[in-house]
C-alpha cells in the first residue's frame, strides 16, 4: 500500500502532498516532509530506497529525480519498490503529457490539475490505473463536462 506520495523540489520544498494512512491526523505534516527532505537530498541517488520510520512503523521511501523535481512514495513493507519505481515513471509521464513538458512552475501554478491526475491513478493508497492513455483520456473528458471550464484550463 502506498502510505504516502510526495512531489518536492531540489531544495526541499514540498510542492505536492497526499496521504492515504488512516493515523494521518496524528502525523505532524511538515515534520514528515522535513525529514524526506532531509533523506533525499542527502543521497546522490537518483531513486533509491531506505527504510523509513513512518507512523511508529518501518517504511519504504521510494524516490526518483526528474529535472528539479523529486516524486517521493512511503510504501509498506508488502509493496513492490521496482513496482513503485515504475509507476512513478507513470506519473510523471502523465504530468508531462497533460503540462507539454512539465517543471515545478506547473505544479505551484495549477495544484487542482495535479491532484485530479493523481486521484485518477491511486486509490486509498492502492495503484488503480497506469494507462497514460486513459488517464489523459479521462482528463480531457473532465475539462469538457466540467462547467468550470476556466477552472481547468490551462
Amino acid at each position: 500500500m502506498i502510505e504516502a506520495f510526495l512531489i518536492l523540489n531540489k531544495l526541499g520544498l514540498l510542492r505536492f502532498l497526499k496521504i492515504y494512512t488512516e493515523s494521518e491526523e496524528n502525523l505532524d505534516k511538515e515534520d514528515l516532509v522535513k525529514r524526506v527532505g532531509q533523506l533525499i537530498l542527502s543521497s546522490k541517488e537518483t531513486h533509491i530506497i531506505f527504510d523509513f520510520d513512518y507512523c511508529g512503523t518501518k517504511r519504504k521511501l521510494v524516490f526518483r529525480l526528474f529535472g528539479s523535481i523529486y516524486l517521493v512514495m512511503i510504501i509498506d513493507e508488502l509493496e513492490n519498490e521496482l513496482a513503485m519505481l515504475d509507476f512513478i515513471n507513470v506519473v510523471m509521464g502523465v504530468l508531462d503529457d497533460v503540462f507539454k513538458g512539465v517543471c515545478e512552475l506547473h505544479l505551484i501554478m495549477n495544484p487542482e490539475k495535479v491532484y485530479f491526475l493523481v486521484d485518477e491513478m491511486i486509490s486509498g493508497g492502492y495503484v488503480i490505473e497506469t494507462s497514460r492513455a486513459e488517464i489523459t483520456a479521462n482528463y480531457l473528458d473532465k475539462m469538457k463536462d466540467d462547467d468550470n471550464y476556466k477552472f481547468f484550463a490551462k
